[in-house]
């Protein structure tokens, strides 16, 4: 019977991480919904005149990678009303590195004991992908 609450306890939380996989940041201008908005990767191909409507931050979050960020990028303009999507380029924190030490200490039979010491370095590395929501000019 425990089985039950505890498959239902991860159920809820896998469907929670991944609803939360990619954190964005939106700050610009909203129009209505577009349908599909077209991808650049770089300026120079954006043809003719438009308006910048706003820049976007997507982070993934652990178990999440930049594929994903992109495609939260992509719905973010439809809801926004973004005629064309710009990627900016993708940018990379690295933080301070911490250090976590663990001792083990093993007693033999003679009384004596061997103690060991292990230091771990952990590093989290974040990745954001950047972009700029575009409204063409008819």
């Amino acid at each position: 019977m425990r089985r039950i609450p505890i498959l239902a306890c991860t159920l809820c939380a896998a469907c929670a991480m991944s609803s939360c996989a990619v954190e964005t940041t939106y700050i610009g201008k909203t129009y209505p919904v577009t349908d599909n908005p077209e991808l650049f990767f770089s300026w120079n191909d954006v043809p003719g005149s438009y308006e910048t409507m706003g820049r976007i931050i997507a982070t993934p979050q652990p178990f999440s990678d930049l594929e994903e960020a992109q495609k939260a990028i992509e719905k973010c303009a439809r809801e926004k009303g973004a005629d064309a999507v710009v990627f900016e380029g993708i940018s990379r924190t690295v933080s301070e590195p911490t250090f976590t030490t663990t001792e083990h200490i093993e007693k033999s039979d003679d009384g004596s004991s061997t103690r060991t010491a292990t230091t771990q370095r952990n590093v989290m590395v974040t990745n954001r992908l950047e972009a700029t929501f575009i409204k063409f000019r008819r």
